[in-house]
């Protein structure tokens, strides 16, 4: 007969989530009580050598339901029943302590008052410890059936061995997690770890086998499916170390890497469980903490305007402006089909966010006004920019007009209309640029700083340097070369450059501008430069490939306007820190120009002659450190360059 034929015509009661949980609760509840009536029972057998005379049974018997009904009370008051068992925790021993303490004491008074004093004293001293070592047991135990329960019911076809690298908080966490993850079949059968204090040690009784540089002959011995990489700190650092310790294997498990902290509150659905590497995984940066509550109350209930909305900068600054509750963001983008979904996605993620879309060019001083006038705009995260290096090499006049004279007249705007608030999204090629997009980035920083000087309106610039991810990324093009088994093209072999994930940029973007007093050049922190070279032959051997076997490395040298590293300050000695440890301030760059608006107009005007020689040396002039690159010397240069006074 089978089970279902069984059960067959008979109506059973279908509980819920919840009265399935509190009929579990009963249960343990009830073995716990059991625990207690056996600790006092043996308490007393210890007491007489297990002979024991009818006065004392009686005893025994009378006395009994004070520890059961006083451990029900004090149990329910400490919550010991309210915690997952299969999660439990010290605070959860702890509460069994001070349940099984509490009912020592209340019964210890009760006995004693009535049977006036005629009561073995050892007893209440025996029974309390009893209780607590046969409690912690019988939960340990239903720990231990849980996990012994699920091995036995997991799918061995689908079962995957993996090893973890870190034997610290975030690999114990990790292994839990895959331990009681129902739908997460893995077997760890060793952690790798660099701190030599942990070697030869067990974590939940599997092994710490030494450092990552044991990890390849461990795997030619026990091969594994997955190598899970689960650090706090220097994560880039690991991942690359593991993905050079696996290059040397004929056959390569699947390398993984455990979310941060940060992941992991994004996303409600990650918990811990390993993912596929990722770019920013390569680079060795630690989580940034942001004080959210300073940057609430600067944000909330204000009227903000996002400049450059459908960009990745923009995009991502409006995503994180939104959920800080202000009472409307304005969008500003030329990219009607990029404003479009940006849009639609803001409304979706706040509903309670009133978002305008706003259709059109920085450039549009009518625009501006209008928008100003209307939306008293309170805010300004101004990030619209052309930013691609070589293709502003070409087109001097549209990268002038855009980022150095659609900056000015925005700044004017903001400064005409009082806004509270306005912050320039600036890059690490503003220093010493030799491109034309930096010189023109560092042109703007210098309006910004012109306009802190004499406007009420707090004006900053923040500079940074490469962001993962963002349209153009010399990382998306490696990722694209790698899936369609091109070779991989780098300028030049010692090339590095700053990275930071867009998400990080942005949230600091955010905490300094709340940092600002007006005037500011922040930069923000970003670790260790990365060489180009060795991020590319680890995104292939991440992929499972072998640099220069299955997937080739060009060269293909520096292009007009590159460098091969880029810096975030000229003078190391100009900066200072500020209230947040990974946000800069230079005090020798943000110096005020004499006669900056009279530049300005020059540069203006200069624009309209659709000549590049001419542009470059404008620029040259309005900023002292830009070297040009060499090509523009070979620009013919006009016969008039005469430039109207002002009026």
């Amino acid at each position: 007969m089978t089970h279902q034929s069984f059960l067959k015509g008979y109506d059973f009661p279908v509980m819920n989530d919840s009265s399935a949980v509190a009929a579990r609760r009963m249960l343990v509840m009830a073995l716990d009580l059991c625990c207690i009536l056996a600790a006092y029972g043996l308490a007393f057998l210890l007491r007489f050598d297990f002979d024991l005379d009818a006065y004392h049974s009686g005893i025994l018997l009378t006395t009994s339901p004070y520890g059961v009904l006083t451990y029900a009370l004090a149990s329910y008051y400490f919550g010991v029943h309210r915690g997952l068992r299969h999660f439990s925790s010290f605070g959860d021993v702890v509460n069994i302590a001070k349940a099984i303490g509490l009912t020592a004491l209340i019964q210890g008074v009760l006995v004693l008052f009535v049977t006036q004093g005629m009561f073995p004293r050892s007893v209440l001293i025996l029974s309390p410890i009893l209780s607590f070592l046969m409690i912690g047991a019988l939960h340990a135990f239903g720990r231990y059936f849980k996990a012994y329960w699920r091995e036995r019911s997991v799918d061995l076809s689908t079962l995957r061995t993996a090893v973890i690298v870190g034997a610290g908080d975030v690999g114990e966490l990790v292994y839990r997690q895959l331990r009681t993850d129902d739908h997460v079949n893995y077997r760890i059968v060793a952690f790798f770890d660099e701190d030599s204090a942990k070697w030869g040690m067990r974590l939940h009784g599997v092994p710490v086998t030494g450092p990552i540089s044991n990890l390849a002959e461990f795997l030619r011995k026990h091969p594994v499916d997955e190598v899970v990489v689960a650090v706090s700190s220097a994560r880039g650092q690991a991942v690359s170390a593991v993905a050079e310790v696996l290059r040397k294997l004929e056959k390569r498990p699947l390398i993984k890497v455990a979310p941060s902290l940060d992941e992991m509150l994004r996303s409600s659905s990650a918990g811990a469980n390993p993912r596929k590497v990722q770019p920013s995984d390569l680079l060795n940066r630690k989580e940034v903490r942001l004080d959210a509550m300073r940057i609430m109350r600067s944000l909330e209930g204000k009227t903000v305007l996002v400049t450059g909305a459908g960009g990745t900068i923009g995009g991502e600054l409006s995503r994180q402006v939104v959920a800080y509750r202000p009472k409307t963001v304005l969008l500003l983008e030329q990219h009607a089909t990029a404003l479009f979904y940006r849009e639609a996605e803001l409304r979706e993620k706040m509903p309670g966010v009133k978002v305008v879309s706003v259709l059109g060019d920085i450039r549009d001083q009518s625009l501006l006004d209008r928008i100003f006038r209307e939306h008293r705009i309170q805010a300004v995260f101004h990030a619209a920019a052309h930013k691609h290096v070589v293709q502003l090499e070409s087109n001097i006049q549209e990268g002038v007009s855009n980022n150095v004279l659609g900056t000015y007249h925005l700044a004017s705007q903001a400064d005409k209309y009082g806004v509270e608030t306005f912050l320039f999204v600036s890059t690490d090629k503003a220093v010493r640029p030799s491109c034309v997009m930096g010189a023109t980035k560092r042109a703007a920083e210098m309006v910004i700083c012109d306009f802190a000087r004499r406007s009420k309106t707090r004006f900053m610039s923040v500079r940074f340097g490469n962001v993962l991810g963002s349209s153009g990324s010399v990382l998306k093009i490696f990722q694209e070369q790698i899936e369609q088994g091109r070779p991989v093209t780098i300028t030049h072999p010692d090339a590095t450059r700053y990275f930071m994930t867009v998400e990080e940029a942005v949230g600091l973007m955010l905490q300094a501008s709340v940092l600002a007093k007006g005037g500011e050049v922040f930069v923000l922190r970003m670790g260790e430069p990365v060489r180009i070279m060795d991020m590319a032959r680890n995104l292939i051997l991440l992929s499972g490939l072998e640099p220069g076997r299955d997937i080739q490395i060009h060269i293909t040298g520096l292009k007009p306007g590159e460098k091969i590293s880029e810096e975030l300050v000229e003078d190391p000695a100009g900066q200072e820190g500020s209230e947040h440890d990974d946000i800069m301030v230079l005090r020798s760059e943000n110096k005020p120009v004499d006669g900056l608006p009279e530049k300005i107009f020059g540069v203006e005007v200069m624009s309209r002659s659709a000549n590049n020689a001419a542009m470059v040396r404008e620029l040259m002039h309005l900023v002292p450190t830009y070297t040009a690159d060499p090509v523009h010397d070979e620009m013919p240069i006009p016969v008039d360059l005469t430039i109207p006074e002002l009026s």
